[in-house]
């Protein structure tokens, strides 16, 4: 039986947003630490301009849906011959930045989500579809949430974006 490729597309989807000089620091898994003050560290980031602040990102695959094969739908592509499973992965990118209030901040990390947001809206699968046979299609993003919080005793933007990669998968 084939197996699901989905290491390879968090990955690819986690190159993507590292590509950004912008983007800030970049974990493509959840991070966690017992001390707060260690924790925020692993958020913390130099821009290019020298200053220091809370910057990053945590990829992680929140759902998986499966369905079987030999079965249409109204949705473009969405017949899914026999012996093929469609894979539904649903990645979320949770992203924090130190919110500056005197330097409009907001708009800053309003522009970098729509900069990461287009890096996936093609629909070609990313640059990375060639590597991954698998791979179907990416769904165009979801920005579900955008808030601010205190992240330790820094008040932070935060968003978090889903991405939907579709993959089929053979079965034996």
């Amino acid at each position: 039986m084939a197996n699901s490729n989905y290491r390879q597309i968090g990955d690819a989807i986690g190159a993507e947003v590292a590509a950004l000089s912008e983007a800030g620091r970049l974990h493509l898994y959840q991070r966690w630490a017992a001390d707060i003050g260690r924790y925020i560290d692993l958020f913390r980031w130099r821009a290019p301009d020298g200053k220091d602040q809370i910057r990053g990102w945590v990829l992680t695959r929140e759902s998986v849906k499966e369905e079987l094969g030999s079965f249409a739908s109204s949705s473009p592509g969405a017949f899914t011959p026999a012996g093929v499973n469609r894979r539904t992965h649903t990645f979320l990118l949770f992203g924090v930045m130190s919110l500056e209030d005197d330097t409009a901040s907001e708009i800053e990390f309003q522009d970098l989500i729509e900069t990461i947001c287009g890096r996936f809206r093609a629909g070609d699968a990313l640059r990375l579809g060639g590597n991954i046979t698998s791979l179907e299609r990416l769904t165009p993003p979801q920005v579900d949430r955008i808030d601010f919080r205190a992240f330790g005793s820094t008040l932070c933007h935060t968003v978090e974006i889903r991405i939907q990669a579709i993959e089929r998968i053979v079965r034996a």
